[in-house]
């Protein structure tokens, strides 16, 4: 009889550690893919915010006069379409998940024009941001 009770309090124990296994590797893989997704998530936007530039600067070279009549916030659909926001800030403009905006501010007399591409997101761990800044002049 004493046997028995010793092998249930074996099978309790046993039984307790694989749950905990069971868990933790339940806890990890979770981790895991909301890390992995992030880093998708951030590097779509990083992309978003490259051709965000290089769209500005395809406008630089094509024509000045076009890039020198920017000023302030712009916001840059998938599109490649331009417009100014309705408010403080551009609406998600990007795969119904990503806002795109562009800052064009003149500095040193108007000689340089700092540009920020700025692409935010949302998800279950807050507001992201990916930002890249460049200076453009006329080189022409």
């Amino acid at each position: 009889m004493n046997n028995r009770g010793q092998s249930l309090i074996e099978v309790v124990v046993a039984v307790g550690v694989v749950i905990l296994l069971v868990t933790g590797l339940i806890v990890g893989s979770t981790t895991s893919i909301k890390g992995s997704e992030f880093s998708t998530y951030k590097s779509r936007g990083l992309k978003y915010a490259q051709e965000a530039m290089e769209t500005t600067r395809n406008m630089r070279d094509t024509s000045w006069a076009s890039l020198a009549t920017k000023s302030g916030l712009w916001c840059l659909d998938k599109a490649g379409t331009w417009s100014q926001p309705q408010g403080p800030s551009c609406d998600v403009n990007m795969d119904d998940f990503y806002t795109r905006s562009v800052t064009f501010a003149w500095e040193e007399g108007n000689t340089r024009m700092k540009v920020e591409a700025i692409v935010t997101w949302q998800d279950s761990g807050g507001t992201h941001t990916s930002t890249l800044t460049t200076y453009f002049t006329q080189w022409r």
